[in-house]
């Protein structure tokens, strides 16, 4: 009889005794029961014999590789996850016997700057590609995906949100047919059942997807790429909080796997330690030549006269706006007072179209009041989003054929595909959206960038604002003119230090490692610990509990920046507290962080969500 630790998955417990008739190994996935149900569980180490009775296991045909259990333990120990949570991240190989071929596709030439890019690329184990929107990096990695299939090794091709971009499934499956996979959160689960079948037969060699790609049982992984590595759509905001590109770096540098990360405009910490390792290929310029004039502006009459003109010139348009419904808030003009949402504590959006006003954080809804509940005032809206600015270019431009682009008008995978499909054959002049419009689409009738409303990124509460701002206005700016002449034209009050980076993003970068200094990342690392509770006096003793802990065990060189009540202090009812830690060391910070594992707290590493 043999008995082992169990990793009893999506179950938050530790490791459970089981016993068996016969060895397993370590990684087996296997059943069992507990509390007279079936479960999944994972074989974590053989132990002695206990002195109490176990249950028996079941094994099961699957297992995790070494790999997918060195990737599991990174997790568990850096982001302070239950193993149960870690290890459940992860889609189970199959024991099948499968041989891989050398494979040759017909790839497009490339250009003597891509080219040079390709070889840098290809002598280094990992590379940042930096170029710019429509520099043909896609290209590249095309041809280095077909490296390595020619070597007999597999590819992960990991974009942000790719099921915002179909364009890039179509021009892939074009090239590389059956043997690419797409899996992103719209596909069904039959789909996903059959992808993975083909997996265990070794009849898929490309996987294409959002982050959860990472975890799936793909055999001799020789490639990793990580496009528009900047997306903050890589950053799990539950249990487990990894970021997907950390955990693909230290995996590919664990087991000696090439991987490029790729962007246009690269967070400043990928920037800053790519650049000191000589790692960065700089591709600048656009594959087809084009050149791009900026129009900065603070009214709507530019607006207005240009996207006339493009509607006349039989050319399209697109118009960023970081807000989505009717407008942001619903203000009383005599109190002051906003409508908040009941359960949090933020302001609810006007969704005139349902007559309702909803809370983007809990999707709390309420019909749209005609007066102030606080003193019986008038109302008045503040801060325009997509759907009311598409509303009034419908009615300034009634010629043009308009759509919506955000998360409120594309509910469904086929809206989604629909309205890109008439995007694309010209059958729509003027998208209008939000954060959706910078995510890598290529349409070469477009020739006018709209991007309204930056202000408000700049200004938010976030180190990274100004770079969250400068990388949107780059990738905006980089959806107009990819094969002709375009035109971006900003609107913004702060125009004046948008024009001296709008020629080149590494211009900023420089500029604001000089701000960031000591302080910030890339040259900290900081911790978020989130405290919520539906009872704000425990909240607050518990944060405060929790502080008195970690001043305790407070390691060298690790401060408590500050703590207290959150930016947003309530969502769905919750109370929220937090603390933030601030370290150069990574290892005093994991140190003094470890004083908090088991308690009732969340803790972030490398958080990019303050609020």
């Amino acid at each position: 009889m043999f008995y082992y630790k169990v990793i009893i998955l999506k179950q938050k417990l530790n490791a459970l005794t089981y016993r068996s008739n016969s060895k397993l190994c370590l990684g087996d996935v296997v059943k069992i029961h507990l509390k007279n149900k079936e479960q999944l569980g994972i074989i974590l180490e053989e132990t002695q014999t206990p002195k109490f009775e176990c249950k028996e296991i079941e094994k099961t045909k699957y297992y995790l590789s070494k790999l997918q259990i060195s990737l599991a333990e990174f997790i568990t120990s850096y982001y302070f996850s239950p193993r149960s949570h870690s290890y459940g991240l992860f889609t189970p190989f199959c024991r099948n016997n499968t041989k891989l071929d050398s494979k040759t596709f017909t790839l497009k030439e490339l250009s003597k700057t891509q080219k040079e890019a390709l070889d840098f690329i290809r002598n280094k184990q990992s590379s940042l590609l930096f170029g710019d929107t429509g520099s043909g990096k896609t290209e590249i990695y095309i041809h280095l995906i077909n490296d390595v299939l020619k070597n007999k090794q597999n590819a992960i091709f990991l974009m942000p949100e790719i099921s915002l971009t179909p364009q890039m499934e179509k021009r892939l499956k074009l090239i590389f047919g059956d043997i690419l996979a797409f899996w992103h959160s719209k596909v069904s689960k039959k789909k996903k059942n059959e992808i993975l079948h083909l997996i265990y037969d070794g009849k898929i060699r490309i996987l294409a997807g959002a982050r959860s790609a990472l975890f799936l049982p793909l055999e001799k992984v020789g490639l990793i790429i990580i496009d528009e590595e900047h997306d903050d759509a890589y950053k799990s905001n539950t249990t487990p909080n990894y970021h997907t590109r950390d955990i693909a770096l230290y995996i590919a540098k664990k087991y000696d796997i090439k991987i490029v990360l790729g962007s246009a405009t690269p967070s400043l910490s990928t920037y800053y330690r790519f650049k000191q390792n000589d790692s960065m290929f700089r591709l600048k310029g656009t594959h087809y030549k084009s050149q791009k004039k900026y129009l900065f502006c603070e009214d709507n009459q530019i607006i207005i006269d240009t996207l006339t003109q493009t509607i006349n010139n039989k050319k399209q348009a697109i118009v960023f706006l970081p807000t989505r419904a009717n407008f942001k808030y619903l203000i009383c003009k005599d109190c002051a007072i906003s409508v908040e949402c009941p359960r949090c504590s933020v302001s609810m959006s006007l969704h005139i179209k349902d007559n309702l006003l909803k809370c983007h954080y809990c999707q709390y809804t309420h019909k749209i009041p005609q007066k102030c509940n606080n003193c019986n005032g008038e109302l008045s809206s503040h801060r325009i989003g997509t759907q009311e600015y598409a509303k009034y270019l419908k009615e300034t431009i009634p010629l043009a054929n308009i759509e919506c682009f955000d998360r409120d008008s594309i509910t469904t995978q086929s809206k989604l595909s629909k309205i890109l499909d008439d995007f694309n054959e010209n059958k729509i002049d003027i998208l209008v959206g939000t954060q959706m419009l910078s995510k890598g689409h290529d349409y070469h009738n477009v020739s006018v960038s709209i991007i309204l409303g930056l202000d408000y990124i700049a200004k938010s509460c976030d180190y990274r604002a100004n770079e969250k701002a400068i990388s949107l206005m780059f990738q905006i700016a980089g959806r107009s003119g990819r094969k002709g002449d375009g035109i971006v034209i900003l609107q913004s009050a702060n125009s004046e230090f948008f024009k001296k980076y709008i020629n080149d993003y590494e211009v900023f970068l420089q500029d604001e490692l000089k701000i960031r200094d000591s302080m910030y990342p890339p040259f900290t690392r900081l911790a978020l610990i989130k405290i919520s509770n539906k009872e704000k006096a425990k909240a607050e003793l518990l944060t405060e509990q929790l502080v008195s802990i970690l001043k305790n065990n407070l390691q060298e060189n690790v401060e408590i920046i500050g703590y207290g009540e959150s930016l947003i202090n309530k969502i769905a009812n919750k109370w929220r507290y937090s603390i933030m830690l601030r370290s150069k060391d990574v290892k005093s910070l994991h140190t003094t962080l470890l004083s908090l594992r088991n308690l009732e707290c969340n803790i972030d590493i490398d958080p990019t969500d303050f609020v």
